[in-house]
């Protein structure tokens, strides 16, 4: 697995307005998926959050910049299917994908990445 990072500058920067600030995790696979992604600031959101089909929040955030960490793990349980179509959505930019297929081979497939939100 490999989570592609999108629409940051050309220092991993993504700047949005504030002071919310909306995220959006999901996942349109089929296999078992869990999306994680936290701001410096303590905050966490996590998919799936027992919702419906996606994870939708908003924070408050002042100006300023914050290191953000992006986590997709999926798990090949049979039942649940093996493909996942992962995303992280903030403030209605693509942050972050991950798309593929968890190997019969393998139990589960993960990867992390990391960037910088800038809130103006």
């Amino acid at each position: 697995m490999e989570i592609k990072l999108k629409n940051l500058d050309g220092d991993g920067v993504l700047v949005v307005k504030g002071p919310q600030v909306p995220v959006i995790l999901n996942d349109a696979g089929g296999a078992n998926v869990t999306v994680n992604f936290s701001i410096s600031d303590g905050t966490h959101f996590h998919f799936p959050d027992g919702g419906p089909l996606k994870t939708e929040k908003t924070t408050v955030l002042p100006k300023g910049d914050f290191n953000c960490v992006v986590l997709v793990a999926a798990f090949n349980h049979g039942t649940f299917g093996s493909t996942y179509d992962s995303s992280v959505t903030i403030a209605g930019k693509v942050v972050a994908t991950a798309k593929g297929t968890v190997s019969k081979a393998d139990e589960f497939d993960s990867d992390i990445q990391a960037f910088v939100l800038k809130v103006s």
